[in-house]
């Protein structure tokens, strides 16, 4: 169980049972059974960025994070954008749900810049307790 996403926590608001004026969590399983439909999925499921995440996956989030916000703030469709990097809408919509296990940091870097988006990409090896990618 290494991902939630905006998909589980609606469907836990969902299935979550009233119980003297408070809310109930659902039992392991079933929280279980939904995580792991959401990880299987290849459809529309934004994925968020597992706690333990290692620096190059936190970076490419960041990456993947700062293409769709992009794609918001300018009312771009995803079709315009998908032209402006040359890429798939399919490709398109791996990166607006943070499907960063289809990408390596080159790309989604090359993606950002290819926006006009400016970027500082740090890393620091002292224990790995930075890493971030940071448009601006």
């Amino acid at each position: 169980m290494s991902y939630l996403c905006q998909f589980c926590l609606k469907t836990f608001n969902n299935i979550m049972v009233k119980n003297n004026s408070h809310s109930v969590f659902p039992p392991q399983e079933e929280f279980e059974r939904v995580v792991e439909r959401v990880q299987k999925s290849d459809k529309r499921t934004n994925i968020g960025l597992a706690p333990n995440a290692s620096p190059i996956e936190k970076a490419k989030y960041d990456f993947c994070q700062t293409i769709a916000r992009y794609r918001r703030e300018n009312n771009l469709t995803e079709k315009t954008v998908a032209q402006r990097l040359g890429i798939t809408s399919s490709r398109l919509d791996n990166i607006l749900y943070s499907h960063i296990n289809k990408f390596t940091l080159d790309e989604l870097a090359s993606y950002v810049n290819n926006l006009h988006i400016p970027f500082e990409l740090k890393f620091a090896d002292y224990g790995r307790k930075e890493t971030t990618a940071e448009a601006h």
